[in-house]
């Protein structure tokens, strides 16, 4: 199953599939990783994301939210805790979409950087 391209991987893990196989689960719950692969029993424990895909979405999300409201404060100057409320809500909406396809992300290049038949080099 596995491909000669070196996106294999990458495309694997974002469809939430092992990288390795793809065929597998890569995820057992939201965001917690599957200890191994259910069908090639591939062991996960040496790709993980850590906080990185949590960092990169606050220093991104945050980066496009701040102008917006200060642009709404200028426009509108609505109360502050509409714009705590507003601004908190799109912030956890926004997140907590990405976050899972990100952390994907960044375990699919981890395995390709770290590939251990060295096929996607």
């Amino acid at each position: 199953m596995r491909e000669g391209s070196p996106i294999g991987p990458v495309r694997r893990a974002l469809k939430n599939t092992c990288p390795n196989c793809g065929e597998g689960s890569l995820f057992s719950s939201w965001l917690r990783m599957a200890p191994s692969c259910s069908s090639c029993n591939f062991d996960f424990s040496e790709l993980d994301a850590g906080d990185g895909p949590a960092s990169f979405l606050v220093l991104i999300y945050g980066a496009l939210i701040v102008p917006l409201a200060f642009l709404l404060e200028v426009l509108a100057s609505p109360p502050l805790w509409l714009q705590a409320l507003l601004w908190g809500v799109v912030m956890l909406i926004a997140t907590m979409k990405s976050l899972r396809p990100l952390k994907a992300l960044i375990i699919g290049w981890q395995f390709r950087i770290h590939d251990p038949d060295k096929k996607y080099f």
